[in-house]
């Protein structure tokens, strides 16, 4: 099962062309780090094809080899978290 992104790419889209249309202006930038939980092996593969996709990474095979090897080690509860730093932008409406 693949995590739907396609609304946050539009979000996204659409922000970034009204911001470069001068509607709003950036009033504050964070970063911090962040932990999600994803579920289990399917959907961190899932999660993990979005995020290379998105930065044009290669694809991270070996990883999911590793998740897999741990999950297979753990509890048959044992889900998978991810943790990573997360970029947040405060945007103003200009008048």
């Amino acid at each position: 099962m693949k995590e739907d992104l396609s609304d946050d790419h539009s979000a996204n889209q659409a922000v970034m062309t009204a911001v470069g249309r001068g509607l709003f202006r950036r009033e504050l930038y964070d970063r911090f780090d962040l932990k999600r939980h994803v579920g289990g092996l399917s959907l961190f593969r899932a999660w993990l094809e979005e995020f290379a996709v998105i930065g044009r990474l290669p694809p991270h095979e070996w990883l999911v080899d590793r998740v897999a090897a741990a999950l297979r080690r753990g509890s048959a509860k044992a889900k998978v978290v991810v943790r990573g730093p997360l970029e947040m932008r405060v945007l103003r409406k200009r008048d």
